[in-house]
């Protein structure tokens, strides 16, 4: 039997690993933070160390071979169609969080977000110097689902983007389209912003569920 990557132990101490140097001596198994242990791709390999044999490493952009391949990806799974000016490059979800918050909003300004939610959703606001506030998410019947009215009661007039995380992390929920229907309809009314953080869109383990792009 041809062994997994899977079964693989790579000793990632004394690496630079900040999962796990935060522990490092303790009996402590570092769960705490979303960073995988598997090696990476083989193509994936190959090809930084195509780029490390070139030798120079200047500023980069996307090139158009990678633009399509998202776009085309977009489609394929999502029935997304979606224009090469529409994509924004960032260097990962935290910065777009914060680009956001300071892009749509002014000080003051309130940035409202369900809980319980990755912590970043909750201090982005506060290091732009806008207000957060937060709706509850409601846990009945084994599932979490979201408090319509009382997101509606949350919203002022001061109120201006709200941080969905779709997928949620942490409660699991891959988002219906009936909700998101009556989430974007609320946002219309209330000229609400959204920056729809779908980074685990592909990490729906139940068969009869599907991701759903808010766009």
């Amino acid at each position: 039997m041809t062994a997994s990557p899977f079964d693989e132990l790579i000793d990632r101490r004394n690496t630079g690993s900040e999962k796990w140097d935060k522990y490092n001596g303790r009996d402590v198994i570092p769960m705490w933070v979303a960073d995988m242990d598997f090696r990476s791709p083989p193509a994936v390999i190959k090809a930084l160390q195509e780029r490390v044999d070139h030798g120079v490493f200047g500023y980069t952009s996307a090139t158009e071979e990678l633009t399509q391949v998202i776009i085309d990806r977009l489609e394929r799974m999502y029935n997304w169609r979606v224009k090469p000016e529409w994509l924004i490059w960032l260097p990962g979800l935290v910065c777009a969080l914060n680009a956001c918050c300071r892009a749509y909003t002014e000080p003051g300004e309130e940035v409202i977000t369900f809980v319980p939610v990755y912590p970043p959703f909750l201090t982005a606001p506060r290091f732009s110097r806008r207000e957060c506030k937060t709706c509850s998410l409601r846990f009945e019947n084994g599932c979490w689902t979201i408090d319509f009215e009382r997101f509606k009661a949350e919203i002022s007039d001061k109120t201006r983007l709200l941080l969905w995380c779709h997928p949620h992390n942490p409660v699991g929920r891959a988002w219906s389209r009936a909700e998101l229907e009556q989430l974007a309809d609320i946002c219309q009314k209330h000229n609400l912003i959204v920056c729809s953080d779908e980074i685990h869109c592909e990490i729906v383990l139940d068969e009869d569920k599907h991701h759903i792009p808010l766009a």
